[in-house]
């Protein structure tokens, strides 16, 4: 299932993330890409549309999927270390049948 993502992968692009934007499209989304495998944290700061957030291993394999909550400022971790996160509409993974051990591939055409 395709999703056109915006790649944030460097620290200001990753601070930055989703925040302040009033809607996202449609089968659109962000992939936060980092260059070692780590323990991930994310939180929904000024962030107001609600997301879905999978965290991705290093075989690029889906190892969590959660619901964030719009403006929350609780931290959500990555279970073990991943290379990389995709936060997309709320609701996109179930609309998609995408759970967790489906693997993720990039295509940059």
């Amino acid at each position: 299932t395709p999703c056109n993502v915006e790649i944030a992968d460097n620290d200001r692009s990753r601070a930055k993330g989703l925040m302040h934007r009033k809607q996202l499209a449609v089968g659109a989304g962000m992939l936060f890409v980092y260059s070692r495998p780590q323990r991930l944290s994310f939180w929904m700061k000024d962030t107001v549309i609600p997301l879905d957030i999978a965290f991705i291993d290093s075989s690029w394999t889906i190892v969590d999927i959660v619901r964030l909550i719009p403006l929350d400022e609780a931290s959500i971790r990555s279970s073990v270390s991943c290379v990389a996160a995709l936060e997309v509409p709320a609701g996109w993974f179930i609309k998609n049948g995408i759970s967790v051990g489906n693997t993720v591939r990039i295509d940059t055409t």
